[in-house]
């Protein structure tokens, strides 16, 4: 889609959630317009961005699109897992929900043979209990209870990830030896975390269909990813995924490692100081919806910030490549006015074969926690090394270092590689 068709395709998103949507009607005239008033770019970026709650406010009656219910064909319900605070109810059209998918998975040639005619790929999801409609947390409810309407199967884990117990992990590894999958969806720290637990119980995860992994729900670290690699071998393709419970699939890690980003279900803009950024630039994304005719959305931030290459991609693909910086409430604030990036922090550690899995922590004072489990490669000088390479890119900021057994996830259930209280508490 070129860029003049892609600004129509906005232009009509913008009538259609105007003419169909309470809430967006209201947003529009508070701010003296209307549709017809948005004729550029410049017109358009007079609309102020919406958000999370607007939309958690508004949920259902304000936001659905006329003519729509819950229990309408084709609509599933969806929950966020609270990352940035209360849970976000919402919902998408099963068909919007593929449609982003397919565009997603296209940049990975790994992931070509995933969706052949007439099959239907069987899916695991092994991720945050809070990013399930199921109860998956206490590990007592049957897999037939775990089973969601699409056929995906939701493997138990604790609401704290590293509390959870030996024969949960074991359930959790027999159940994917039972199902079969074609495809794992997991949050890659969780992911992780049972690849150590199967390696130390001598099992392994395959199955008899070719599998393949989309990682998502939070960050994946070079950690994170070390291990799994390792542990799944290289036949196994594995992508990271760009993504909001709300939205689906806004972007997908090609078979070259670039993240890309979807231009094509959506218009994305990166914004900084109510500008956008240049290439090479970090900015939030806002995302415009196209041809979603249930709960459109223009200018939504969504909290998570990107930095856009400019750069044409040797995977093929033409969507925009961008590097993930991480969510802006959890990017640590230094005292000379800089910010550094949960992706910056992640980059700074590297795949780090020594260690299994860490969190930076910035307290109120601004000071840094590094929390780390330390493996049995752990080597002398390995710490001083890495708290060497923080303390330069944490300066003027203290921080510490700190070899520990075990780190807390956050309230939501996912474990965040790198938190800001002053960040966070900034955003309230």
């Amino acid at each position: 889609m070129t860029d003049s068709l892609l600004f129509d395709a906005v232009r009509e998103e913008i009538a259609y959630a105007f003419e169909n949507t309470a809430f967006f009607r209201k947003h529009m005239e508070a701010n003296g317009l209307r549709p017809e008033d948005i004729r550029s770019l410049a017109d358009f970026r007079r609309i102020p961005p919406t958000s999370k709650g607007h939309y958690r406010r508004g949920f259902p009656a304000g936001v659905l699109a006329k003519g729509y219910t819950l229990t309408s064909p084709n609509v599933m319900r969806f929950q966020s897992s609270g990352t940035s605070g209360e849970r976000l109810n919402s919902a998408i059209m099963s068909y919007d929900l593929a449609r982003r998918q397919a565009t997603g998975f296209g940049v990975h040639r790994g992931f070509d043979g995933l969706w052949q005619p007439g099959s239907r790929p069987r899916l695991c999801r092994f991720a945050p209990p809070n990013c399930s409609d199921v109860e998956c947390a206490t590990g007592f409810s049957t897999m037939e209870d775990r089973i969601l309407a699409d056929g995906t199967l939701v493997l138990t884990v604790a609401h704290d990830l590293l509390a959870t117990p030996e024969w949960q992990i074991v359930k959790a590894l027999d159940e994917i030896e039972q199902y079969q999958p074609d495809l794992l969806v997991v949050d890659p720290t969780h992911f992780a975390f049972l690849t150590r637990w199967a390696r130390r119980l001598g099992r392994k995860i395959t199955s008899p269909r070719k599998l393949h992994m989309v990682c998502g729900y939070t960050l994946m670290t070079r950690v994170a990813r070390r291990q799994i690699e390792e542990f799944m071998g290289p036949e196994v393709p594995i992508g990271d995924m760009i993504g909001m419970s709300e939205l689906g699939y806004l972007g997908f890690q090609c078979h070259l490692g670039q993240r890309h980003i979807n231009d094509r279900e959506f218009y994305p803009e990166f914004v900084r100081d109510d500008r956008p950024v240049e290439n090479g630039e970090m900015g939030e994304l806002y995302v415009t919806t196209i041809d979603d005719g249930l709960i459109p959305r223009i200018r939504y931030a969504t909290g998570d910030w990107f930095t856009p290459t400019g750069e044409a991609c040797p995977c093929g693909s033409d969507l925009p490549v961008v590097r993930i910086e991480g969510r802006g409430t959890h990017m640590v604030r230094l005292r000379d006015g800089r910010v550094v990036t949960p992706g910056a922090v992640d980059a700074v550690v590297g795949d780090a074969p020594w260690l299994d899995l860490y969190k930076l922590e910035q307290g109120e004072d601004g000071d840094c926690t590094f929390r780390y489990l330390p493996n049995d490669t752990a080597r002398p000088g390995d710490e001083a090394a890495l708290e060497a390479r923080l303390a330069e890119t944490l300066a003027p900021n203290r921080v510490r270092l700190e070899s520990v057994g075990y780190v807390s996830c956050e309230r939501s259930g996912k474990f965040q590689s790198c938190v800001s209280h002053l960040s966070a508490e900034g955003a309230r």
